[in-house]
């Protein structure tokens, strides 16, 4: 995250992981990989507009006051992640709500909603530092602290790190990947396609940089929509796809609150991005 900046969206501070080289993902080369769509189990979430949603984070967090929306992006992309990867090791929905202790279902995005809020009040707390931990303040967190909040709770083995945008183009052959990028206000508002980061060129992604840096954000890969090789047999990174679930409400965005980027975008911001997939 980008100190001091709203938290509307984005949490405010940034908390960097350790090393921990057991985590890492060894990248599949590029004749193993294909095209994957996985599917999430749960609503897109909202982060904003909780009082809408009749979500009143005073009744679900103690010390939390009633606000009506979190930067909180980071929990509900891993809340996302982790129904899907519940789900794809084949063990029900209604028992994960169970050992999460709130409702986590299908058919209700506000009890999704609020798993993700009470998730944020534990992910943050992971930091050990009251500056950082909500409530009080909205302090936003990251993919690490996700990961470890879940493996402490016992609902994970773990987790993997990919290692720039082919480990993440890896990491998706397996099952939904959590994706941490600094957000552009030029990202605000995808194209008609879907596309935040234009023709996925470096002017593109220089004019984005240009606009200016919103904060950082974490969203949640779900697929490989275009593959492309090169004649080599290399990955043409300006020429393939991914989707990716953001957490504005299904109705942002042409696409019912996903979008596509390109992956010769996540190569470029490769020294700034991270990606994160649950071992269950």
């Amino acid at each position: 995250m980008y100190e001091g900046l709203t938290p509307t969206k984005f949490g405010r501070v940034a908390s960097p992981a350790p090393m921990q080289l057991r985590r890492l993902h060894v990248t599949a080369p590029a004749a193993q990989l294909r095209e994957v769509a996985h599917q999430v189990p749960i609503p897109v979430l909202d982060q904003e507009d909780l009082l809408a949603q009749g979500i009143d984070t005073s009744q679900l967090v103690k010390g939390a006051v009633k606000v009506d929306a979190l930067g909180s992006c980071t929990c509900q992309a891993g809340t996302a992640h982790l129904a899907e990867r519940w789900t794809a090791a084949g063990k029900p929905l209604s028992h994960l709500a169970m050992l999460l202790g709130t409702p986590l279902s299908a058919t209700d995005p506000t009890g999704c909603e609020k798993t993700a809020i009470v998730l944020y009040h534990q992910v943050t707390d992971q930091t050990g530092n009251p500056a950082s931990e909500w409530p009080p303040t909205d302090c936003g967190s990251s993919g690490f602290y996700v990961c470890t909040e879940l493996e402490r709770m016992k609902l994970t083995h773990g987790y993997q790190t990919g290692s720039g945008v082919l480990g993440a183009l890896s990491l998706l052959q397996a099952g939904t990947v959590m994706q941490g990028l600094p957000w552009f206000k030029a990202w605000f508002q995808p194209d008609s396609q879907g596309f935040i980061d234009g023709d996925g060129s470096a002017d593109a992604l220089m004019a984005a940089i240009d606009s200016g840096v919103a904060g950082g954000h974490e969203t949640l890969q779900t697929a490989i929509e275009q593959l492309a090789l090169t004649s080599s047999g290399q990955v043409d990174l300006a020429s393939t796809v991914i989707r990716v679930r953001n957490s504005w409400s299904p109705k942002w965005g042409p696409i019912g609150g996903d979008y596509r980027i390109h992956a010769s975008t996540l190569d470029l911001l490769s020294a700034y991005a991270d990606f994160k997939q649950l071992v269950i």
